[in-house]
């Protein structure tokens, strides 16, 4: 019982997530039309340094909106590193700040950097997306630039698991993969030794753009 109220609460906390990403979106929508209006009034008006400034930092709040959105999306340590480097560069460009700010700011950059570089596992790089086992392959290739290969494009990801992916006992467990170049397909969930859900995983440090027909 324990286990089913931390699970339940897990899935309505993912759900909050989502509903919070979709508010901030319309409120950068909103913020870039404000912006749009502002810049043109900005022009006519012959603006200073101080109008240019406050401009930028408009501009600069609704990026970090922007990749706190994906950090709320993604869940990466990637997003978040983007986001404090930006929330640090912001202040930099902005705000009057000293020599002596302005040095433990590019400190702190040049911090994350490394971080990212060297901290970072390479499987942590990677995006996810889960699909119905019904799902056309070539379908997939086009819409989150995956490169599952071309044999498979007239197939459906359960076609794909069902003949490369060996069944137990039981039938497929969760956990099983099959690799491509640059990416992996997961079995996401399993309901009576049959895939309901596939997670699809590219690795981003490997470009790839669907060939056009």
């Amino acid at each position: 019982m324990r286990q089913y109220l931390k699970n339940e609460v897990f899935k309505i906390s993912k759900w909050v997530e989502l509903i919070l990403s979709v508010i901030i979106t319309i409120a950068v929508i909103g913020g870039t039309v404000w912006l749009v209006r502002d810049l043109v009034e900005m022009m006519a008006a012959h603006p200073g340094t101080e109008e240019i400034y406050g401009f930028v930092g408009i501009a600069f709040n609704l990026v970090i909106c922007i990749e706190f959105i994906k950090m709320l999306c993604k869940h990466t340590p990637d997003t978040l590193v983007e986001v404090l480097m930006f929330a640090i560069a912001r202040q930099m460009i902005v705000e009057h700040t000293t020599p002596l700010e302005n040095l433990i700011g590019i400190s702190a950059i040049a911090v994350l950097f490394a971080i990212r570089k060297f901290l970072f596992k390479q499987f942590d790089d990677v995006d996810r997306t889960i699909f119905l086992p019904s799902q056309k392959i070539s379908d997939i290739n086009q819409l989150i630039h995956v490169g599952i290969p071309e044999e498979f494009r007239g197939e459906t990801l359960g076609d794909l698991m069902e003949e490369y992916v060996e069944k137990g006992e039981r039938g497929f467990q969760v956990g099983q993969c099959y690799f491509f170049l640059g990416g992996a397909l997961r079995v996401e969930r399993v309901v009576n030794g049959q895939i309901v859900e596939i997670q699809v995983i590219r690795d981003r440090s490997v470009p790839f753009m669907p060939k056009e027909h």
